[in-house]
């Protein structure tokens, strides 16, 4: 599932960051954001017009385009 496909109050793990073809740019910025592999996060909410997402990740608040959360795999958290 893409992290783009969750609701709000949902937890996820991250599998998977985007594609072969993704920028390697793209994936610097992913990782310096704390988007790794197998981090656990919830969602937040989402923006008014579902152009962005807020996160709780380790502990902040993170903002990200929905154009981002697109390409990341996430598993989601059954409670």
């Amino acid at each position: 599932m893409k992290l783009s496909e969750l609701n709000p109050g949902d937890r996820a793990t991250i599998a998977e960051i985007g594609q072969l073809s993704l920028p390697q740019t793209v994936k610097r910025k992913l990782l310096s954001m704390g988007i790794t592999p197998n981090t656990q996060f919830s969602l937040i909410r989402r923006a008014p017009m579902g152009s962005g997402l807020e996160l709780d990740l380790r502990g902040s608040k993170l903002c990200m385009r929905r154009d981002l959360a697109d390409i990341i795999e996430v598993e989601v958290i059954n409670d």
